[in-house]
């Protein structure tokens, strides 16, 4: 029987290193802690109508969670109702659609989402519907207020769970260590602290899955817990991985299994390490980093502790005293491992600076600060060695190692520093009503698309391939952006790459005619600068675009004067003069069907009407500057490898009541 457990504890442990081996080839979290990085409507930002849905874009896959994943507070402080959330395919995206009609005011949304590290976050943000921008002062960033969910329970709970590790992983390094040792005459050896050790890791491991499945709240994890954050997201399996560990350790200690104790363990550390921050910096050395300072660290306390108790069972006879020499030396081995693969991944977390101006980094400062107290200690200790029982310096040293694991749980819900110009994974979606205006830089084609708080800026080098969402592999490109209010003033905007050839930019235009001056350059390709109009407000106008293509259709016959720029020629081919039908016109056009994804209708300097379209999708933006009959009498279109001007010229209208009036007088002269 005793060996039908065994082999099943051994399959069960097997299970649980390949499950981990399976998230180590998968996909790897972008960043330890999710952050908010866009939101439609914009964070601290306005739209003048009410917005369909709501969308919250992450730099990590999220799961939502449960009920709690997005909810919206109407200016007295009522609920707006929302539909089903929405996870996109990549998982760094949720939508709800709006279910009410969001009359003027400020609005405050509460998003919560599981993040990769098993974290539960958090926040708040705000947008106006209307002309109430005033009334939500001063923007408060990117994420809002965004903080971990529940941060004290899983701080404790990781607390419990670094020392619960230690206990059982250190208290069999320590047990192996002094086996080989006879006991003095009289003394017994001090009960195993393998076994709560591994109990209380399993009641840690189960906690932080019921916060996941709670939101962030174990009450919520136990009463209406939410299966889909648990079962449906890489956080959620790490967090089972580690309660599958602790079972296979628990039964594997039961049957007196001591390597299969140690290699379920082996698999909790590496979960472990999957989740931690060093992970989200690089995808094999952060995990690894982690694991082995994890077990390091977890082996230094516990065979220590464990040895300690031994000591004093002892009461520090010689051969407690040997015990205790055989783990100075494998300490010391601890100890310069511990130092190196925390230093290297402090490195990869932040840099000097951050050290001192973060939060993570004061946290960080502290947890070096106790581990080097640590060391000293454990050099005095081992200096006194010599000469007596280092039992008080001993004891005081495991106290702070006991205290090193508080600080490094606390760590754990500690937001990493972020470059504040760092590039973003992809660009973030239009908040609110957006317009398209094109230009080129010589031979670089500009689409920058403006919306509320933001600009997005795609270049595109004459022999891109726009087919796959994206320029040709290893194109290296250069924007530099200066925006200029209507009142004259100029200053120049921050950018931050979201891809190739693609760079955003936040920007508060002002009403009028804002100028958009795009600096822009493309490896192997002649680059430059043009400046691009945007009119703000943007005012969408659907129907104008229908009555433009019904007008031009119903025109006869017209004359149309072509100016084409090639990009890729770098040449401008000579006018060409064509007599068209409004019909053949029209089906030529990317608007034919009366339809454009974004529009905006403004008037210029002239008082003529102008109708701005844009095609993000191919990079494409048109002018029409129109007629009082809805003709277009000027034509600007800026595709990725072309610049067309179009000038349109009618036939004049024939005069029926003057030939008439001639007419009748040829009549009455031959009458005569």
């Amino acid at each position: 029987m005793c060996g039908a457990w065994a082999r099943w504890a051994a399959r069960l442990t097997a299970a649980v290193l390949l499950a981990v081996a399976g998230l180590l080839t998968g996909p790897a979290p972008a960043q330890a802690h999710a952050v908010l990085l866009f939101a439609s409507p914009a964070i601290e930002g306005a739209v003048p109508t009410a917005p369909k849905d709501i969308a919250l874009v992450f730099d990590e896959p999220v799961q939502p969670s449960g009920a709690k994943a997005l909810r919206i507070a109407a200016p007295g402080g009522t609920s707006v109702p929302l539909g089903a959330v929405a996870r996109s395919e990549g998982g760094k995206q949720l939508t709800a659609p709006v279910r009410s009609v969001m009359g003027p005011g400020v609005y405050t949304v509460a998003w919560q989402a599981v993040a990769e590290d098993g974290d539960v976050m958090s926040g708040t943000y705000r947008f106006a519907v209307g002309s109430v921008t005033a009334e939500l002062g001063s923007a408060s960033g990117a994420s809002g207020g965004q903080q971990v969910s529940g941060a004290p329970a899983t701080a404790v709970l990781r607390w419990v769970l670094y020392a619960a590790f230690a206990l059982a992983l250190g208290g069999l390094v320590g047990e192996q260590l002094a086996s080989r040792q006879r006991a003095p005459e009289g003394k017994g050896r001090p009960g195993s602290w393998v076994w709560p050790g591994v109990v209380a890791g399993l009641v840690a491991s189960l906690g932080l899955t019921v916060l996941i499945a709670g939101g962030g709240s174990l009450v919520e994890g136990v009463i209406s817990p939410s299966g889909a954050a648990v079962f449906d997201g890489r956080p959620g399996i790490l967090a089972l991985v580690g309660v599958v560990g602790w079972l296979g350790a628990l039964v594997a200690l039961r049957l007196g299994q001591r390597r299969l104790v140690a290699g379920a363990l082996f698999a909790v550390a590496v979960a472990e390490g999957l989740r931690a921050h060093p992970a989200a910096e690089s995808a094999v050395w952060g995990p690894a980093l982690t694991t082995v300072h994890l077990t390091a660290a977890a082996v230094w306390i516990g065979a220590l502790v464990h040895v300690l108790r031994l000591g004093r069972a002892w009461r520090w006879a010689p051969p407690a005293r040997a015990v205790l020499r055989r783990y100075a030396r494998l300490a010391l081995a601890l100890v310069i491992v511990v130092l190196l693969t925390g230093t290297l991944s402090g490195l990869l977390l932040l840099s000097w600076s951050e050290l001192w101006d973060t939060s993570f980094g004061k946290v960080l400062v502290v947890k070096l600060s106790l581990v080097g107290a640590v060391c000293a200690l454990a050099l005095a200790a081992r200096q006194r060695l010599s000469r007596n029982a280092p039992h008080l310096l001993a004891r005081v040293e495991a106290s702070a190692l006991v205290a090193v694991l508080g600080v490094t749980a606390l760590l754990g819900v500690t937001q990493p520093p972020r470059d504040a110009n760092a590039a973003l994974p992809f660009a973030p979606p239009p908040s609110g009503n957006a317009i398209t205006v094109g230009g080129r830089a010589d031979q670089i084609g500009i689409a920058a698309t403006a919306s509320a708080g933001q600009v997005v800026v795609r270049l595109t080098a004459p022999d891109t391939d726009l087919s796959d969402n994206g320029g040709e592999a290893g194109l290296s490109y250069e924007a530099g952006l200066t925006l200029t209010t209507p009142s004259g003033r100029s200053r120049s905007l921050a950018t931050r790459g979201c891809g190739e050839g693609c760079f955003y930019a936040p920007v508060t235009w002002r009403k009028g005619l804002n100028l958009l001056t795009v600096k822009a350059g493309a490896e192997g390709w002649g680059g430059g600068q043009d400046t691009l109009r945007v009119m703000w407000p943007v005012r969408p106008d659907a129907k104008l675009l229908q009555r433009v293509v019904k007008a031009m259709r119903a025109v006869d016959t017209f004359t149309l004067h072509e100016l084409v720029a090639s990009d890729i020629a770098r040449t401008q081919v000579a006018p060409t003069k064509l007599e068209v039908t409004g019909k053949q016109f029209i089906d030529s056009e990317p608007y034919a069907k009366g339809q454009a994804p974004l529009s905006s209708r403004f008037t210029d300097a002239e008082s003529n009407t102008v109708l701005a379209l844009g095609f993000p999708g191919e990079r494409l933006a048109l002018e029409l500057t129109l007629d009082d009959q809805d003709r277009v009498l000027r034509e600007t279109l800026v595709a990725p490898n072309h610049f067309i001007r179009r000038t349109f010229t009618y036939p004049e209208p024939e005069d029926h009541e003057s030939d008439g009036h001639d007419h009748a007088d040829d009549a009455a002269s031959g009458g005569r």
